[in-house]
């Protein structure tokens, strides 16, 4: 296709559908109007989706069911979408202005264990580490990455977004062992989605951990408001926007929330909805 366009991915988890702040929907509605993107994939709850999209005018999928947690809206027409039986994903042809048809899918990997609480207080082996990821997450990734292959293979663009739950190996290299207690672990998770071809729109556009670390987790869980009973809640970047296609380039991408979040406690009047930061990133399709 000659004709480049470009379109802004959004990734974003709702913290349960809005339901942790007042107004939640509203909330949501608005920060994807703010937001400037032209598609968003939302976890945690797929009901955002559908009262979302009928704020903003906008095409939407979300499994009848409930089962995949996820749901995605767009400006553009959805022609075909499904989701992959028995765990939280989803995938959706959008049709560009163009008339070039992407493929969209968005996942929410399970969360617990959390690798970085075995690393930071657990003090577990690197070994071990990675061994629980393959076992906690491996398993929905490869299963992701499976229904995606024919998709990888025919070379359409493909964006895979969501909340991975797990760090990226490309931010815990050895040039980020001195703010990570001296742990350098290739996360199987990130390090899949790289050997299925994939690349990190984030670190595609921003290379450098040390100069632009984009956490995501988390704008309410700070280390001084942290989950549950953990001394300290540790940072880092665990939403994603991975890219495909021999067409498709990164040309920006950020970390997106709007105002000033108060910690857990004295959340429920944020005007951002949710505990993530979202992800934000153009792509230029050729």
């Amino acid at each position: 296709m000659d004709q480049q366009e470009t379109v802004k991915i959004m990734t974003f988890n709702t913290w349960l559908g809005g339901e942790a702040v007042r107004d939640g929907i509203n909330k949501i509605a608005r920060a994807v109007e703010l937001s400037g993107a032209d598609i968003v994939g939302f976890q945690e709850t797929p009901e955002p989706g559908r009262a979302v999209a009928e704020k903003l005018g906008w095409h939407y999928f979300q499994n009848k069911n409930g089962e995949a947690n996820c749901s995605v809206i767009s400006r553009f027409p959805i022609v075909e979408a499904s989701y992959i039986d028995g765990m939280s994903a989803i995938m959706a042809h959008i049709q560009l202005p163009s008339g070039q048809v992407i493929l969209v899918a968005v996942t929410h990997l399970y969360y617990d264990p959390y690798g970085p609480y075995w690393a930071m207080f657990d003090k577990r082996s690197v070994n071990d580490i990675v061994a629980m990821e393959h076992d906690a997450r491996g398993g929905e990734m490869k299963r992701v990455l499976q229904e995606l292959a024919p998709h990888l293979a025919s070379g359409i663009p493909l964006f895979l977004m969501g909340d991975f739950n797990a760090p990226s190996h490309l931010d815990w290299g050895s040039d980020m062992e001195a703010q990570r207690e001296g742990y350098a672990v290739r996360w199987p998770v990130s390090a899949m989605a790289e050997e299925a071809g994939l690349l990190d729109s984030y670190r595609a556009v921003h290379p450098d951990p040390v100069a632009m670390p984009g956490i995501t987790w988390s704008p309410v869980h700070t280390p001084e408001h942290p989950w549950g009973d953990n001394p300290y809640e540790p940072q880092d970047r665990i939403d994603f926007i991975y890219y495909h296609g021999a067409g498709v380039r990164a040309v920006s991408s950020e970390v997106f929330v709007v105002g000033e979040p108060k910690g857990f406690g004295s959340h429920e009047d944020n005007e951002w909805p949710s505990d993530h930061a979202a992800v934000i990133s153009s792509f230029d399709i050729a």
